[in-house]
């Protein structure tokens, strides 16, 4: 990736509007990579919720965060909440 597009995505992050769905399926899900394994946990809440805000606001794929968020918040187990897709 260039470094013009790391910048735009970088800028775009920080000046999106978080979504209250994507802020509360992150959160849930970075809870569950932390409970999993700590210490090796690869997982960016910060980036899961630009990405999922990112997603949310393009109309092809907005129906893809919406099916994930329906998945996360009806998950009863974090085994159930690393299953979705």
């Amino acid at each position: 990736m260039s470094r013009w597009c790391l910048i735009f995505l970088a800028v775009a992050a920080c000046t999106a509007p978080k979504s209250k769905i994507c802020r509360d399926t992150c959160t849930r899900e970075a809870d569950c990579h932390e409970s999993k394994t700590p210490e090796d946990s690869t997982f960016d809440e910060g980036e899961c919720i630009a990405a999922c805000a990112a997603l949310e606001r393009d109309p092809e794929t907005r129906g893809l965060v919406t099916v994930h968020a329906e998945c996360v918040g009806k998950s009863e187990s974090c085994r159930d909440v690393l299953e979705c897709k």
